[in-house]
């Protein structure tokens, strides 16, 4: 048969049942006095503590803003290069013709010199 390990410390103590988990009726304020409650167990950091942590969530939050937007101004470099190759290969090299405006003057055909017969 299987050995079963209890925890370390003995055998816990059963939890508290909350009065307002039994009734099933806390309503608004029954829930606002469970938050207040657990409120007053939180321990709060110092002053110290509170603006060292926050001066390093804002130096992370700068770090990571500077890779992303490094990283997005490289791929849109990438991205403008190949489209402007792949636009001037689609494209002609040539350069384009001179559009020519027609004239109202009408061509005429060069004559041959008149000959003279002896």
């Amino acid at each position: 048969m299987a050995k079963v390990r209890s925890a370390p410390g003995g055998p816990r103590t059963p939890r508290p049942v909350l009065p307002a988990a039994t009734s099933g009726r806390g309503g608004p304020l029954g829930y606002l006095r469970g938050v207040w409650e657990e409120l007053k167990k939180v321990v709060w950091p110092a002053r110290q503590e509170l603006a060292r942590m926050t001066g390093i969530v804002i130096a992370t939050v700068i770090i990571f803003a500077a890779l992303v937007g490094g990283a997005d101004y490289l791929l849109s470099l990438g991205v403008k290069q190949a489209i402007t190759t792949q636009a001037s290969s689609a494209t002609p090299t040539a350069a384009p013709a001179a559009t020519a405006v027609p004239t109202a003057q009408p061509t005429v055909a060069p004559t041959a010199a008149p000959t003279v017969s002896p």
